[in-house]
Protein backbone atom coordinates (compact mmCIF):
# COMPACT_ATOMS: atom_id res chain seq x y z
CA UNK A 1 0.00 0.00 0.00
CA UNK A 2 3.02 2.55 0.93
CA UNK A 3 4.45 1.94 -2.62
CA UNK A 4 1.32 3.43 -3.95
CA UNK A 5 0.46 6.22 -2.01
CA UNK A 6 4.11 7.54 -2.14
CA UNK A 7 4.59 6.98 -5.95
CA UNK A 8 1.47 8.73 -6.96
CA UNK A 9 1.55 11.31 -4.49
CA UNK A 10 -1.56 10.56 -2.63
CA UNK A 11 0.09 11.15 0.95
CA UNK A 12 3.08 10.24 2.64
CA UNK A 13 2.35 7.83 6.02
CA UNK A 14 4.56 8.66 8.57
CA UNK A 15 4.35 4.63 10.20
CA UNK A 16 5.83 3.91 13.71
CA UNK A 17 7.20 0.49 15.04
CA UNK A 18 8.32 -2.53 13.11
CA UNK A 19 6.34 -4.88 11.06
CA UNK A 20 6.33 -8.76 12.08
CA UNK A 21 4.99 -11.57 10.08
CA UNK A 22 1.30 -12.36 11.41
CA UNK A 23 1.11 -15.65 11.24
CA UNK A 24 -1.31 -16.52 13.96
CA UNK A 25 -4.47 -14.07 14.18
CA UNK A 26 -6.77 -14.38 17.33
CA UNK A 27 -10.62 -15.16 16.49
CA UNK A 28 -12.57 -12.49 17.13
CA UNK A 29 -16.10 -11.23 14.92
CA UNK A 30 -14.30 -12.57 11.88
CA UNK A 31 -12.34 -15.28 9.88
CA UNK A 32 -10.11 -14.55 7.30
CA UNK A 33 -8.27 -15.93 4.36
CA UNK A 34 -6.11 -14.89 2.17
CA UNK A 35 -7.33 -15.07 -1.43
CA UNK A 36 -4.34 -17.04 -3.31
CA UNK A 37 -6.11 -17.91 -6.67
CA UNK A 38 -5.73 -14.27 -7.73
CA UNK A 39 -2.52 -13.31 -5.82
CA UNK A 40 0.41 -11.58 -7.43
CA UNK A 41 4.26 -11.05 -6.58
CA UNK A 42 2.73 -7.24 -7.08
CA UNK A 43 0.28 -5.38 -5.02
CA UNK A 44 -3.18 -6.17 -5.37
CA UNK A 45 -5.87 -3.91 -3.46
CA UNK A 46 -9.15 -1.90 -3.22
CA UNK A 47 -11.74 -4.89 -4.23
CA UNK A 48 -15.11 -4.30 -4.86
CA UNK A 49 -17.98 -6.98 -4.98
CA UNK A 50 -19.95 -7.06 -8.21
CA UNK A 51 -22.63 -9.25 -8.77
CA UNK A 52 -20.28 -11.99 -10.57
CA UNK A 53 -16.65 -11.33 -9.20
CA UNK A 54 -15.28 -8.52 -7.61
CA UNK A 55 -13.21 -5.80 -9.53
CA UNK A 56 -9.98 -4.82 -7.64
CA UNK A 57 -6.57 -2.89 -8.35
CA UNK A 58 -3.31 -4.44 -9.24
CA UNK A 59 -0.18 -3.08 -10.67
CA UNK A 60 0.91 -7.10 -11.92
CA UNK A 61 2.86 -7.44 -14.83
CA UNK A 62 1.11 -7.64 -17.83
CA UNK A 63 3.03 -9.10 -20.34
CA UNK A 64 6.64 -10.40 -20.01
CA UNK A 65 7.68 -8.32 -22.16
CA UNK A 66 6.11 -5.16 -21.59
CA UNK A 67 5.84 -3.14 -18.44
CA UNK A 68 3.86 -0.13 -17.78
CA UNK A 69 5.35 2.68 -15.57
CA UNK A 70 5.10 6.19 -14.99
CA UNK A 71 7.50 9.23 -15.33
CA UNK A 72 9.46 7.95 -12.24
CA UNK A 73 9.69 4.50 -12.92
CA UNK A 74 7.11 2.83 -11.15
CA UNK A 75 4.49 0.34 -12.19
CA UNK A 76 0.96 1.75 -13.02
CA UNK A 77 -2.35 0.31 -11.45
CA UNK A 78 -4.63 -1.16 -13.51
CA UNK A 79 -8.07 -2.82 -13.12
CA UNK A 80 -8.64 -6.70 -12.83
CA UNK A 81 -12.17 -8.22 -12.58
CA UNK A 82 -12.20 -11.81 -10.66
CA UNK A 83 -15.26 -14.18 -11.61
CA UNK A 84 -16.90 -16.21 -8.42
CA UNK A 85 -16.47 -19.53 -8.39
CA UNK A 86 -18.97 -22.20 -7.23
CA UNK A 87 -17.72 -21.78 -3.61
CA UNK A 88 -18.23 -17.88 -4.05
CA UNK A 89 -14.58 -17.66 -4.75
CA UNK A 90 -12.68 -15.30 -6.96
CA UNK A 91 -10.54 -16.52 -9.15
CA UNK A 92 -8.95 -16.30 -12.82
CA UNK A 93 -7.98 -12.89 -12.50
CA UNK A 94 -7.84 -10.69 -16.13
CA UNK A 95 -7.55 -7.21 -17.17
CA UNK A 96 -11.05 -5.26 -16.40
CA UNK A 97 -12.02 -2.85 -19.53
CA UNK A 98 -8.50 -1.64 -20.38
CA UNK A 99 -9.29 0.62 -22.84
CA UNK A 100 -10.62 3.13 -20.19
CA UNK A 101 -6.93 4.34 -19.78
CA UNK A 102 -3.44 5.00 -21.41
CA UNK A 103 -0.14 5.66 -19.16
CA UNK A 104 -1.79 6.15 -16.32
CA UNK A 105 -2.91 5.13 -12.71
CA UNK A 106 -6.32 3.64 -12.50
CA UNK A 107 -8.14 2.69 -9.55
CA UNK A 108 -9.59 2.26 -6.79
CA UNK A 109 -13.35 2.25 -8.67
CA UNK A 110 -16.28 2.06 -7.45
CA UNK A 111 -19.62 0.94 -8.78
CA UNK A 112 -23.53 1.46 -9.36
CA UNK A 113 -26.05 -1.16 -8.16
CA UNK A 114 -26.75 -1.62 -11.75
CA UNK A 115 -23.67 -2.38 -12.94
CA UNK A 116 -23.73 0.49 -15.60
CA UNK A 117 -21.69 3.37 -13.94
CA UNK A 118 -18.21 3.16 -12.86
CA UNK A 119 -16.55 6.08 -11.03
CA UNK A 120 -12.50 5.58 -10.98
CA UNK A 121 -9.74 7.21 -9.45
CA UNK A 122 -6.83 8.10 -12.20
CA UNK A 123 -4.17 10.54 -13.18
CA UNK A 124 -5.26 13.83 -14.30
CA UNK A 125 -3.10 13.39 -17.29
CA UNK A 126 -2.92 10.53 -19.27
CA UNK A 127 0.57 9.17 -20.90
CA UNK A 128 3.68 11.11 -20.58
CA UNK A 129 2.75 14.74 -21.45
CA UNK A 130 3.76 15.97 -18.36
CA UNK A 131 7.46 16.95 -17.75
CA UNK A 132 8.90 15.25 -14.41
CA UNK A 133 9.04 18.19 -12.51
CA UNK A 134 4.88 18.51 -12.83
CA UNK A 135 2.41 16.58 -10.64
CA UNK A 136 -0.06 14.36 -12.05
CA UNK A 137 -3.03 14.83 -9.62
CA UNK A 138 -5.31 12.33 -9.29
CA UNK A 139 -8.84 12.78 -10.28
CA UNK A 140 -12.42 11.18 -10.13
CA UNK A 141 -13.67 10.14 -13.28
CA UNK A 142 -16.64 7.70 -14.93
CA UNK A 143 -17.74 5.65 -17.49
CA UNK A 144 -20.32 4.33 -18.79
CA UNK A 145 -21.61 0.45 -19.98
CA UNK A 146 -22.56 0.25 -23.37
CA UNK A 147 -22.65 -3.65 -24.11
CA UNK A 148 -19.24 -5.21 -23.65
CA UNK A 149 -17.66 -1.60 -23.21
CA UNK A 150 -17.09 0.87 -21.62
CA UNK A 151 -17.64 4.75 -22.86
CA UNK A 152 -18.64 8.21 -22.35
CA UNK A 153 -15.54 8.99 -19.90
CA UNK A 154 -16.57 11.82 -18.03
CA UNK A 155 -14.08 13.76 -15.67
CA UNK A 156 -15.74 15.01 -12.04
CA UNK A 157 -16.79 18.07 -11.74
CA UNK A 158 -14.89 18.65 -8.51
CA UNK A 159 -11.12 17.53 -10.08
CA UNK A 160 -8.55 20.38 -9.09
CA UNK A 161 -5.08 19.90 -11.02
CA UNK A 162 -3.61 21.44 -7.30
CA UNK A 163 -4.93 18.56 -4.94
CA UNK A 164 -5.89 14.86 -5.12
CA UNK A 165 -9.31 13.62 -5.39
CA UNK A 166 -9.40 10.03 -5.19
CA UNK A 167 -11.09 6.53 -3.20
CA UNK A 168 -14.47 7.17 -5.04
CA UNK A 169 -18.01 5.10 -3.83
CA UNK A 170 -21.08 5.46 -4.24
CA UNK A 171 -23.78 4.20 -2.12
CA UNK A 172 -26.09 1.43 -3.50
CA UNK A 173 -28.91 3.90 -4.01
CA UNK A 174 -26.99 6.27 -5.83
CA UNK A 175 -27.34 9.16 -3.52
CA UNK A 176 -24.38 9.26 -2.10
CA UNK A 177 -20.81 9.62 -3.09
CA UNK A 178 -17.80 9.64 -0.92
CA UNK A 179 -14.38 10.23 -2.06
CA UNK A 180 -11.13 11.53 -0.34
CA UNK A 181 -8.73 14.08 -0.73
CA UNK A 182 -6.04 16.18 0.27
CA UNK A 183 -7.13 19.61 -0.59
CA UNK A 184 -6.66 22.70 1.23
CA UNK A 185 -9.10 23.15 4.49
CA UNK A 186 -9.22 19.92 5.74
CA UNK A 187 -8.50 18.13 9.33
CA UNK A 188 -4.85 16.29 7.90
CA UNK A 189 -3.26 14.57 5.48
CA UNK A 190 -6.19 13.10 3.21
CA UNK A 191 -9.58 13.41 4.69
CA UNK A 192 -13.11 11.66 3.39
CA UNK A 193 -15.61 14.28 1.79
CA UNK A 194 -18.76 13.70 0.45
CA UNK A 195 -21.33 15.38 -2.25
CA UNK A 196 -25.00 14.28 -2.80
CA UNK A 197 -27.22 14.07 -6.04
CA UNK A 198 -29.31 16.71 -6.36
CA UNK A 199 -31.08 17.02 -9.37
CA UNK A 200 -28.91 15.16 -11.23
CA UNK A 201 -25.46 16.64 -10.25
CA UNK A 202 -23.33 16.16 -7.31
CA UNK A 203 -23.43 19.12 -4.46
CA UNK A 204 -20.07 20.90 -3.45
CA UNK A 205 -17.99 18.22 -1.51
CA UNK A 206 -18.54 18.29 2.32
CA UNK A 207 -15.68 17.37 4.71
CA UNK A 208 -17.34 14.98 7.12
CA UNK A 209 -15.87 16.67 9.66
CA UNK A 210 -13.69 15.90 12.61
CA UNK A 211 -15.90 13.23 14.11
CA UNK A 212 -14.44 11.38 10.98
CA UNK A 213 -11.55 12.83 9.91
CA UNK A 214 -8.36 13.29 11.59
CA UNK A 215 -4.98 15.12 11.36
CA UNK A 216 -3.87 11.77 10.22
CA UNK A 217 -4.98 10.22 6.58
CA UNK A 218 -8.64 8.45 6.09
CA UNK A 219 -9.06 6.89 2.87
CA UNK A 220 -11.44 4.36 0.84
CA UNK A 221 -14.34 4.96 1.81
CA UNK A 222 -17.23 2.23 2.10
CA UNK A 223 -20.93 3.25 3.10
CA UNK A 224 -22.80 -0.02 4.14
CA UNK A 225 -26.37 -0.52 3.23
CA UNK A 226 -26.72 -0.46 6.74
CA UNK A 227 -25.38 2.60 7.45
CA UNK A 228 -21.98 2.10 9.04
CA UNK A 229 -19.10 3.92 7.23
CA UNK A 230 -15.61 2.23 7.18
CA UNK A 231 -12.75 3.68 5.97
CA UNK A 232 -9.38 2.78 6.75
CA UNK A 233 -6.82 5.22 8.93
CA UNK A 234 -2.94 5.08 10.39
CA UNK A 235 -4.11 7.46 13.58
CA UNK A 236 -3.35 6.28 16.55
CA UNK A 237 -5.26 3.50 18.72
CA UNK A 238 -5.56 1.00 15.80
CA UNK A 239 -3.53 -2.15 15.40
CA UNK A 240 -0.33 -0.67 13.92
CA UNK A 241 0.00 0.88 10.23
CA UNK A 242 -3.62 1.26 8.47
CA UNK A 243 -6.40 -0.24 10.08
CA UNK A 244 -9.92 -0.05 9.25
CA UNK A 245 -12.53 1.55 11.20
CA UNK A 246 -16.16 2.31 11.08
CA UNK A 247 -18.24 5.36 11.84
CA UNK A 248 -22.61 5.60 12.42
CA UNK A 249 -24.68 8.47 11.18
CA UNK A 250 -27.03 9.03 14.44
CA UNK A 251 -29.03 12.50 14.39
CA UNK A 252 -27.08 13.97 11.77
CA UNK A 253 -23.55 13.41 13.07
CA UNK A 254 -21.21 10.51 12.84
CA UNK A 255 -20.35 8.93 15.67
CA UNK A 256 -16.80 8.34 17.32
CA UNK A 257 -14.54 5.87 14.92
CA UNK A 258 -13.98 2.32 16.15
CA UNK A 259 -11.33 0.09 14.71
CA UNK A 260 -12.49 -3.32 14.16
CA UNK A 261 -10.51 -5.59 16.40
CA UNK A 262 -8.43 -9.21 14.98
CA UNK A 263 -7.91 -10.86 12.78
CA UNK A 264 -9.18 -8.13 10.43
CA UNK A 265 -6.90 -5.25 11.72
CA UNK A 266 -3.05 -6.49 12.07
CA UNK A 267 -0.15 -4.76 13.20
CA UNK A 268 0.58 -4.58 9.39
CA UNK A 269 -1.87 -1.87 6.75
CA UNK A 270 -5.30 -3.25 6.69
CA UNK A 271 -7.57 -1.01 4.15
CA UNK A 272 -10.37 -1.18 1.90
CA UNK A 273 -12.90 -3.04 3.60
CA UNK A 274 -15.82 -3.71 1.48
CA UNK A 275 -19.02 -6.19 2.81
CA UNK A 276 -21.50 -7.84 1.09
CA UNK A 277 -25.04 -6.86 1.24
CA UNK A 278 -25.78 -8.97 4.71
CA UNK A 279 -22.54 -7.43 6.60
CA UNK A 280 -21.16 -11.23 7.01
CA UNK A 281 -19.15 -11.50 4.65
CA UNK A 282 -16.19 -9.25 2.47
CA UNK A 283 -13.33 -8.60 1.02
CA UNK A 284 -10.22 -6.62 2.06
CA UNK A 285 -6.50 -5.89 1.24
CA UNK A 286 -3.46 -6.42 3.52
CA UNK A 287 0.00 -6.63 3.38
CA UNK A 288 0.64 -8.95 6.24
CA UNK A 289 2.48 -11.27 4.38
CA UNK A 290 5.70 -10.54 2.83
CA UNK A 291 4.53 -6.60 2.47
CA UNK A 292 2.97 -7.01 -0.50
CA UNK A 293 -0.41 -5.70 -0.74
CA UNK A 294 -3.11 -8.66 -1.54
CA UNK A 295 -6.52 -9.25 -0.88
CA UNK A 296 -7.98 -11.20 2.12
CA UNK A 297 -11.91 -12.70 2.56
CA UNK A 298 -13.37 -12.42 5.29
CA UNK A 299 -17.04 -13.88 6.99
CA UNK A 300 -18.19 -13.25 10.35
CA UNK A 301 -18.46 -15.94 13.15
CA UNK A 302 -21.07 -13.95 14.61
CA UNK A 303 -23.66 -16.73 14.78
CA UNK A 304 -27.52 -15.22 13.97
CA UNK A 305 -30.53 -17.43 13.01
CA UNK A 306 -32.56 -16.55 10.52
CA UNK A 307 -35.68 -17.54 12.28
CA UNK A 308 -35.79 -17.46 16.03
CA UNK A 309 -39.13 -18.12 18.26
CA UNK A 310 -39.95 -14.76 19.89
CA UNK A 311 -40.05 -15.18 23.42
CA UNK A 312 -43.20 -15.95 25.28
CA UNK A 313 -44.37 -14.24 28.69
CA UNK A 314 -45.46 -16.98 30.91
CA UNK A 315 -48.60 -16.28 32.63
CA UNK A 316 -50.15 -17.68 35.71
CA UNK A 317 -53.41 -16.68 35.63
CA UNK A 318 -56.66 -18.90 35.05
CA UNK A 319 -60.26 -18.89 34.98
CA UNK A 320 -62.18 -21.88 37.10
CA UNK A 321 -65.62 -23.03 36.00
CA UNK A 322 -67.36 -26.15 37.12
CA UNK A 323 -69.95 -27.34 34.91
CA UNK A 324 -71.93 -28.78 36.92
CA UNK A 325 -71.96 -26.39 39.52
CA UNK A 326 -73.43 -24.05 36.79
CA UNK A 327 -76.25 -26.27 36.27
CA UNK A 328 -77.04 -25.85 40.12
CA UNK A 329 -77.65 -22.29 39.56
CA UNK A 330 -79.94 -22.03 42.79
CA UNK A 331 -78.58 -22.86 46.27
CA UNK A 332 -80.38 -22.79 49.40
CA UNK A 333 -80.22 -19.60 51.08
CA UNK A 334 -77.24 -19.59 53.83
CA UNK A 335 -75.04 -21.21 51.48
CA UNK A 336 -72.53 -20.22 49.11
CA UNK A 337 -70.08 -21.58 46.42
CA UNK A 338 -65.91 -20.80 47.26
CA UNK A 339 -63.24 -21.65 45.55
CA UNK A 340 -60.18 -22.87 46.95
CA UNK A 341 -56.82 -22.53 45.21
CA UNK A 342 -54.55 -24.52 46.66
CA UNK A 343 -51.95 -21.91 47.71
CA UNK A 344 -53.78 -20.21 50.62
CA UNK A 345 -56.08 -17.66 48.66
CA UNK A 346 -59.94 -18.67 48.09
CA UNK A 347 -62.69 -16.78 45.75
CA UNK A 348 -66.42 -17.25 46.13
CA UNK A 349 -68.43 -17.61 43.14
CA UNK A 350 -69.57 -20.71 40.72
CA UNK A 351 -66.50 -19.24 38.54
CA UNK A 352 -63.22 -17.83 39.66
CA UNK A 353 -60.05 -16.39 38.23
CA UNK A 354 -57.37 -16.08 40.23
CA UNK A 355 -53.42 -15.85 39.37
CA UNK A 356 -50.65 -17.66 40.93
CA UNK A 357 -47.01 -16.72 41.85
CA UNK A 358 -45.06 -19.54 39.69
CA UNK A 359 -45.05 -23.07 38.61
CA UNK A 360 -46.15 -26.02 40.81
CA UNK A 361 -48.55 -27.98 41.68
CA UNK A 362 -52.04 -26.79 43.12
CA UNK A 363 -55.30 -29.11 44.82
CA UNK A 364 -58.06 -26.79 43.69
CA UNK A 365 -61.55 -27.77 44.82
CA UNK A 366 -65.03 -25.94 44.82
CA UNK A 367 -66.78 -26.18 48.10
CA UNK A 368 -70.71 -25.24 49.15
CA UNK A 369 -69.75 -23.51 52.65
CA UNK A 370 -72.77 -23.44 55.07
CA UNK A 371 -73.21 -19.87 55.69
CA UNK A 372 -73.95 -20.07 59.99
CA UNK A 373 -71.19 -22.36 60.96
CA UNK A 374 -68.60 -21.66 58.06
CA UNK A 375 -67.87 -25.06 57.14
CA UNK A 376 -67.80 -26.86 54.02
CA UNK A 377 -71.61 -28.23 53.86
CA UNK A 378 -70.25 -29.92 50.62
CA UNK A 379 -67.34 -30.60 48.14
CA UNK A 380 -68.41 -30.14 44.58
CA UNK A 381 -65.68 -30.93 42.81
CA UNK A 382 -61.77 -31.66 43.85
CA UNK A 383 -59.01 -31.75 41.22
CA UNK A 384 -55.12 -31.07 41.13
CA UNK A 385 -53.73 -28.38 38.91
CA UNK A 386 -50.00 -28.50 37.48
CA UNK A 387 -48.67 -25.39 36.41
CA UNK A 388 -45.31 -25.76 34.60
CA UNK A 389 -43.28 -23.10 32.73
CA UNK A 390 -43.17 -22.75 28.80
CA UNK A 391 -39.95 -24.75 27.55
CA UNK A 392 -37.57 -22.19 26.12
CA UNK A 393 -34.59 -20.23 26.53
CA UNK A 394 -35.66 -16.83 28.73
CA UNK A 395 -34.51 -13.73 28.44
CA UNK A 396 -34.95 -11.60 31.36
CA UNK A 397 -34.32 -7.56 31.00
CA UNK A 398 -35.99 -4.47 30.75
CA UNK A 399 -38.13 -4.04 27.34
CA UNK A 400 -36.48 -0.48 27.00
CA UNK A 401 -33.18 1.28 28.24
CA UNK A 402 -31.74 4.60 27.23
CA UNK A 403 -28.90 5.29 25.04
CA UNK A 404 -25.71 4.72 26.53
CA UNK A 405 -26.94 2.57 29.80
CA UNK A 406 -26.17 -0.38 30.86
CA UNK A 407 -28.37 -2.91 29.56
CA UNK A 408 -28.00 -6.36 31.93
CA UNK A 409 -29.59 -9.64 30.19
CA UNK A 410 -29.93 -12.80 32.17
CA UNK A 411 -30.76 -16.18 31.10
CA UNK A 412 -31.27 -17.70 34.72
CA UNK A 413 -35.15 -18.08 34.25
CA UNK A 414 -34.57 -20.77 31.25
CA UNK A 415 -36.90 -23.80 31.00
CA UNK A 416 -35.48 -26.48 29.46
CA UNK A 417 -36.22 -30.02 31.07
CA UNK A 418 -34.04 -32.50 30.15
CA UNK A 419 -31.73 -30.18 28.70
CA UNK A 420 -27.84 -29.84 30.00
CA UNK A 421 -26.62 -26.62 29.10
CA UNK A 422 -23.75 -25.73 28.10
CA UNK A 423 -23.52 -22.53 26.49
CA UNK A 424 -25.61 -19.29 26.34
CA UNK A 425 -24.80 -17.15 23.47
CA UNK A 426 -26.40 -13.78 22.76
CA UNK A 427 -26.61 -11.78 19.55
CA UNK A 428 -27.33 -8.38 20.45
CA UNK A 429 -28.91 -7.48 16.70
CA UNK A 430 -25.98 -4.89 16.04
CA UNK A 431 -23.19 -6.97 15.03
CA UNK A 432 -22.35 -7.56 18.51
CA UNK A 433 -22.16 -11.26 20.68
CA UNK A 434 -21.28 -12.29 24.58
CA UNK A 435 -21.60 -15.50 25.83
CA UNK A 436 -22.84 -16.32 29.86
CA UNK A 437 -25.92 -16.79 31.92
CA UNK A 438 -25.56 -12.94 32.52
CA UNK A 439 -24.44 -10.43 29.97
CA UNK A 440 -23.86 -6.81 29.81
CA UNK A 441 -24.31 -4.64 26.76
CA UNK A 442 -24.70 -1.07 26.09
CA UNK A 443 -26.06 0.67 22.87
CA UNK A 444 -24.77 4.06 22.13
CA UNK A 445 -27.41 4.19 19.40
CA UNK A 446 -30.96 4.46 19.78
CA UNK A 447 -33.32 2.26 17.71
CA UNK A 448 -34.74 -0.91 17.93
CA UNK A 449 -32.89 -4.19 18.94
CA UNK A 450 -33.84 -7.42 18.01
CA UNK A 451 -31.60 -10.12 20.72
CA UNK A 452 -31.33 -13.08 20.31
CA UNK A 453 -30.36 -16.08 23.06
CA UNK A 454 -29.22 -19.58 21.94
CA UNK A 455 -28.64 -22.06 24.16
CA UNK A 456 -26.59 -25.28 23.27
CA UNK A 457 -26.66 -28.38 25.23
CA UNK A 458 -23.70 -30.43 25.63
CA UNK A 459 -22.77 -33.32 23.12
CA UNK A 460 -24.72 -36.54 24.31
CA UNK A 461 -23.73 -39.80 23.75
CA UNK A 462 -24.00 -40.02 20.09
CA UNK A 463 -22.54 -36.54 20.35
CA UNK A 464 -25.70 -34.99 19.14
CA UNK A 465 -25.88 -31.08 20.40
CA UNK A 466 -28.88 -29.20 20.52
CA UNK A 467 -29.82 -25.90 20.08
CA UNK A 468 -32.83 -23.52 21.26
CA UNK A 469 -33.51 -19.90 20.06
CA UNK A 470 -34.97 -17.16 21.36
CA UNK A 471 -35.67 -13.55 20.29
CA UNK A 472 -36.71 -10.30 21.86
CA UNK A 473 -37.22 -6.15 21.14
CA UNK A 474 -35.45 -4.01 23.09
CA UNK A 475 -36.09 -0.20 22.65
CA UNK A 476 -33.29 2.17 23.06
CA UNK A 477 -34.27 5.41 23.48
CA UNK A 478 -32.18 9.07 23.55
CA UNK A 479 -34.20 10.62 26.63
CA UNK A 480 -35.76 7.33 28.16
CA UNK A 481 -39.05 8.90 25.55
Amino acid sequence: MRRLLKHIAIVQFILSGSFTLLNGQARGSFEVTHISDISSVSDDMAPVIMNDGILFCSNRKTSPFITKKNLEGVRLYELYFAPFNEEGEPVSAARFAPGLVKDANIGPASITTDGNTLYFTRNLSEGRKLGRKQSNRLGIFTARRSGSQWTDITPFEYNNPEYNLSYPFVSADGRYLFFCSDMPGGQGKYDIYMCESLDGRWSTPASLGPEVNSNAAEIHPFLHSSGRLYFASDRPGGKGGLDIWYSNLAYGSWTTPVALDEPVNSEADDFAFYAGQGGLKGFFASNRRNFNDDIYSFASTIIRWSTCDTLQKNSYCYEFIEENALKQDTVKTGFRWEWDFGDGNRAVGITAEHCYAGPGIYDVSLDIVNLITGGIEKRQASYELEITDIEQPVIASPDTIRAGETLILNAGPTYLPGMKIDRYYWNFGDETVSTGLEVSKVYMLPGRYNIQLIVSSAPDARGVVREVCVCKDIEVSVNGN
